[in-house]
């Protein structure tokens, strides 16, 4: 007879944290209930105490970069000063990290820097140094005695792996130099995965910063989570990226991904949202039978923090820790240093001419034209290209920009443009900036004619993904599959193929972040030393006072006895001039509903 006992290991995971930890959204510059590495604390507390010997804590990626917190610890905090996300993960005893694509943004010092104090393991397989040394050790194996069902502790090895994202050598070449190098994801583990069995891993994790789209495997694709789980040894995929959650009831169903069930190649697979909103918790059964040692059913659950429950030791320990990096980013972000006489939001950006959009393409224009002054492109046309960061979708009801006349702040500046990026100065064809169009326009699904109330956006397709390019006039109609963009003019004239323009965008769309093609080298014409962001605070401040009006650069063809269904946030109201837009009077989920005719 056998000698079996069993035990349930229960991984714990969080991802695309973005620097939230205390639920506050410092854009809005107020509490954001519902978020927050800090407010989770409580909840991942319970659940280890359910299984001490057990539980494993793990992080996904983007941890470091994401809100007006970070960017103030990047640029204000001494050497001597512990990174306030580093000192919460210490506090919550994670087992390992893996490096989300966010946490290059602030160069490879700082990265090294933030992480030299952590007591955790942070594994990165698929990114190395240029001349092939590690960044990060590629895997961990944690040994850790497991109290099974027979009263006996007994040995289990886990073997964790991180990978990350390829296109960070490209989102990032600025920051980077050239300094690392990014490999395929699961050419990688395929080769790290053998080793990790050789080392005497029982069990292997991986900790894919990656998201679940396409199937198929293509060499360096950027959402490889589906095509990593196929790959023999693999036992648990905790997936990351696109800010989602799985298992879900949406998606549907294919031969390798489950959502109901949360598998990919029916193992186990989970991916808890972003910001803290929820903790990915997978319980894998595990059978010890005459010393061999076999994993067998699993389940998934997502988790969120209890919002009436009373702090614990650990959280205000926790928010003791952060309060004085709080507390100086509120002080640096309220200050004025310019101001408008008119309201400033983003309610409507991705369905009618916005000032949000509008401001940030006037500053990057003038800041390439004084740029053009003397150079060999001073000749060509400058063009603008901006997307709405803040736009609803998946960051929920309040992801708007809002801002009221009166001081502009620091704070609003980082609403209009959250992000580190440079702004890059682009050569490009008339061809290009149609094909750049038609790809922006895949935000919007291909409606029905004579058909009403139909869903106006692409799921799946994220608003920054929707460029709106200034300096030219164009039409989006929507009742095409392809071919989307028409009427293309510069100054009423038709646009044409082999017409050169330069284009102003930021280095993650020029370096073909979002599935936009990346630009090469030769039509990179200058890549500005400070940030997007500086730029537009020292225009805004040379300004002093907004008082433009959206103009119309773009529309949507018209469709007749065509209507579309849309969510803005809860307090918006239609923009005047566009009276095709309409409330409907129904809040769903939090967001306003409007209609659009077409």
């Amino acid at each position: 007879m056998q000698n079996e006992a069993h035990a349930t290991i229960r991984i714990l995971e969080t991802t695309d944290l973005h620097m939230q930890l205390l639920g506050y959204d410092y854009f809005a510059d107020q509490p954001t209930p519902g978020i927050g590495l800090i407010p989770l604390a409580a909840k991942i507390e319970s659940l280890r105490s359910k299984n001490p010997s057990g539980t494993f804590l793990f992080d996904n990626g983007d941890f470091l970069q994401g809100n007006p917190l970070a960017d103030y610890i990047a640029t204000h905090n001494g050497d001597d000063e512990p990174h306030p996300m580093i000192t919460a993960m210490s506090a919550l005893s994670y087992d390992a990290v893996c490096l989300g694509n966010h946490e290059f943004n602030y160069g490879l010092k700082f990265l090294s820097k933030a992480l030299e104090p952590a007591p955790f393991d942070v594994v990165c397989a698929n990114v190395t140094y240029s001349d092939g040394s590690e960044l990060y050790p590629p895997y961990t194996i944690i040994q850790r005695d497991i109290l099974c069902s027979d009263g006996v502790c007994r040995p289990l090895n886990l073997g964790v792996i991180g990978l990350v994202t390829p296109q960070i050598v490209n989102w990032d070449k600025t920051v980077l130099n050239g300094a690392i190098v990014a490999n395929d994801i699961v050419q990688t583990a395929q080769t790290v995965v053998t080793r990790m069995k050789a080392q005497g891993a029982d069990v292997i994790v991986a900790l894919c910063h990656a998201g679940i789209v396409a199937e198929q495997w293509s060499e360096g694709m950027e959402n490889a989570a589906v095509p990593l789980a196929a790959i023999d040894g693999i036992d648990a995929i905790l997936t990351g990226h696109t800010h989602d959650v799985f298992p879900n009831n949406r998606d549907q169903p294919s031969p390798n991904v489950d959502p109901s069930n949360g598998r990919l190649h029916g193992k186990p697979a989970v991916m808890a949202g972003f910001y803290g909103s929820h903790i990915g918790v997978v319980s894998l059964d595990i059978t010890w039978s005459d010393g061999n040692l076999t994993t067998g059913a699993s389940r998934i659950d997502l988790a969120r923090a209890d919002p009436d429950a009373t702090a614990t030791q650990l959280q205000d320990r926790m928010i003791k820790d952060v309060m004085p990096a709080h507390t100086k980013t509120l002080n640096y972000i309220r200050q004025p240093f310019a101001a408008t006489e008119v309201p400033i939001n983003s309610h409507f950006a991705t369905v009618a001419p916005n000032l949000s959009l509008q401001i940030l393409a006037q500053v990057q224009l003038d800041q390439v034209a004084r740029l053009a002054k003397g150079s060999d492109w001073d000749d060509l046309p400058i063009l603008s290209a901006v997307a709405p960061f803040r736009a609803g979708g998946r960051g929920g009801p309040e992801h708007y920009i809002d801002i009221i006349p009166g001081p502009l702040t620091l704070r609003d500046a980082a609403a209009i443009y959250p992000f580190s990026n440079r702004l890059y100065v682009i050569r490009r064809t008339g061809a290009q900036i149609l094909a750049w169009l038609n790809q922006s326009a895949q935000l919007f699904r291909t409606l029905e004619r004579v058909k009403t109330d139909q869903k106006l956006f692409r799921a799946g397709v994220a608003p920054y993904d929707f460029d709106v390019i200034f300096g030219l006039t164009y039409s989006i109609n929507i009742g095409r599959d392809i071919d989307r963009v028409i009427d293309l003019r510069l100054n009423g004239k038709p646009v044409l193929a082999g017409d050169i323009f330069i284009v102003a965008t930021n280095s993650y769309r020029a370096n073909g972040g979002g599935g936009f093609f990346a630009t090469p080298p030769q039509d990179i014409m200058h890549v500005t030393a400070n940030g997007t962001r500086d730029i537009l605070i020292e225009s805004l401040r040379n300004y002093g006072t907004v008082q433009a009006t959206p103009c119309s650069n773009w529309s949507f063809a018209p469709l007749a006895d065509t209507s579309t269904l849309f969510m803005s946030a809860p307090h918006a109201t239609a923009p005047s001039g566009q009276d095709k837009i309409s409330p409907t009077g129904r809040n769903v989920d939090g967001f306003a509903e409007f209609r659009l005719q077409m």
